[in-house]
């Protein structure tokens, strides 16, 4: 009897503890009021701030293929900062001053990739039409027209 009350305890602490979870931090979830929009921070060249992502890997869509590259891209700084980024330290190295906001961008990468098949990359424009997706997830993150060029150093699929 006294382990069916414990659990009962348990039980009701964590009912209330979810609860009031999404009233006070997602009552968004509560109302049905859709999630804030990301406000497009127009983009200039001059202030953007340069980030690049190194070594992202994964497998294609095929498991049999693999890619492997550097990323670069400018992002405007308040972009950057609203993501989580430090434009202090991105422009002095390389990632976004962001340990969370990298990780980010990089499992964005992968799942980008895993989507990708070897034949899409290797087809005439191939890698162009890449860049374009790679643009929108970047976009996706920092918000619409805050990301510039995207540039691969080095990337590799085999």
């Amino acid at each position: 009897m006294r382990n069916v009350i414990i659990y009962l305890v348990i039980l009701i602490i964590g009912v209330g503890v979810g609860a009031g979870g999404i009233i006070y931090l997602e009552p968004s979830m509560l109302s049905k009021t859709p999630a804030p929009v990301v406000e497009a921070i127009p983009y200039n060249a001059a202030k953007a701030v340069p980030i690049t992502e190194t070594n992202i890997e994964s497998n294609l869509s095929n498991p049999s293929h693999y890619i492997r590259f550097d990323l670069q891209f400018a992002v405007a700084p308040q972009a950057l900062k609203s993501a989580g980024g430090n434009a202090t330290a991105a422009a002095g190295g390389t990632g976004t001053g962001s340990p969370g906001l990298d990780a980010k961008i990089r499992n964005a990468m992968i799942n980008l990739a895993r989507s990708s098949s070897y034949s899409q990359l290797t087809a005439s424009g191939g890698i162009s039409t890449f860049k374009l997706q790679v643009k929108e997830v970047l976009e996706s993150i920092f918000g619409p027209g805050t990301v510039g060029q995207v540039y691969f150093p080095n990337l590799i699929t085999q």
